[in-house]
């Protein structure tokens, strides 16, 4: 099957935009195949549409938040730079290509007959399609640290982040990096799987889940992104549902692919809660703490508090025969009943004079 008869995106949960659809249109790959290209529009991107005519500005692109939701970014020019440019992928998704040169083929000043000199080239991938993507791809350049220790990596995936929480009525794309698989796959496919909050955090086993809720058909591994809107009968009658999202290579048969193997986690919700996010709250999720966890820990201290001083209470009074404090009783009584000492003399005192004495006449008094 030749790449220029790949001309769709996978399949989504996503409903029809009420959005006018682009009309479609023409152009010729690979020197001499005509093709008539139809634009899609999903969660308002539009993908497969017709580059505008070379104005030598750059164009706008579209960037994913922390939950998978699209935003548009406009590059602008400033002082001869661009600021917001479109991201460059560096070798990521390039094909590495040893090449062997004898003397006969180059025939330099420097090389000695006989000799051979290799060469690593990188090869661009095929742009037909993937540039009509303008979708961000995920490359392990954006994956990032997760789990309660921070020491798991998100690979294969960039987007939602981990307990990040969708909320129902909402387009969300999910991003992996398609070269992850070695060798290359060429067919993949999503598994949605309920996992238990505290399971999320502590890290899962194998037999902690029973199986998908839900599961993709087979898609191609090319532009690396399902996008999906949250059913209401995958929340099962609950406000919100933690659950992991792992990617399955049609190389892996379905009994031996681990559901939490490179699994990403994440919350869907009925709707978004409205609250403000405290600093103290964006610490506790730095750490890796999510507000049930912290309500059970302020449940907890009270009642470490008080085990702590009732074992100490049972510590002293057990081992109260043991103790001899006389010492210390004697040293608080001195210090509660101190005596003066003796008088001592000052300097500062003068010598007595006796006052004069008179008699009842009024004259004095004669010893």
């Amino acid at each position: 099957m030749k790449r220029y008869q790949k001309v769709r995106l996978p399949k989504t949960t996503t409903t029809s935009s009420s959005v006018e659809q682009p009309q479609p249109w023409v152009r010729t790959i690979y020197d001499d195949v005509v093709e008539i290209v139809t634009p899609t529009i999903i969660g308002g991107v539009t993908f497969f549409a017709k580059p505008p005519a070379d104005t030598g500005l750059p164009q706008p692109w579209i960037s994913l938040n922390k939950n998978g939701s699209p935003k548009t970014i406009t590059p602008q020019l400033k002082n001869g730079r661009t600021k917001n440019a479109s991201p460059t992928y560096s070798t990521y998704f390039q094909t590495a290509t040893t090449i062997t040169y004898g003397y006969d083929d180059l025939k330099a000043h420097n090389m000695d007959p006989g000799a051979i000199h290799t060469e690593v080239e990188w090869i661009p991938e095929d742009g037909t399609y993937v540039d009509l993507n303008p979708l961000v791809r995920c490359t392990p350049e954006f994956y990032r640290k997760q789990g309660i220790a921070r020491d798991r990596s998100s690979e294969p995936f960039c987007t939602p982040y981990e307990k990040t929480e969708l909320a129902m009525g909402k387009t969300y794309f999910i991003t992996w990096y398609t070269n992850f698989f070695q060798p290359h796959e060429e067919y993949v496919r999503l598994h949605f799987t309920y996992v238990k909050e505290s399971l999320m955090e502590k890290g899962m086993k194998k037999r902690d889940v029973e199986g998908a809720f839900f599961s993709t058909p087979w898609i191609e591994n090319l532009h690396g992104f399902y996008a999906f809107e949250i059913q209401e009968e995958w929340l099962l009658n609950d406000w919100i549902q933690p659950i992991a999202v792992s990617l399955q290579p049609k190389s892996v048969p379905d009994d031996e692919f681990d559901l939490l193997k490179d699994a990403t986690m994440f919350k869907i919700a009925r709707g978004t809660k409205v609250s403000k996010n405290t600093k103290e709250m964006r610490a506790r999720q730095d750490q890796g703490i999510s507000d049930d966890t912290w309500y059970y820990v302020m449940l907890s201290v009270p009642s470490v508090i008080c085990v702590s001083a009732l074992g100490m209470y049972f510590f002293v009074w057990l081992t109260r025969g043991d103790r001899d404090i006389s010492a210390i009783r004697r040293q608080v009584y001195k210090q509660q009943h101190k005596i003066l000492g003796k008088f001592k003399p000052s300097s500062k005192n003068k010598k007595y004079s006796e006052l004069p004495q008179f008699d009842r006449r009024g004259g004095p008094k004669l010893s």
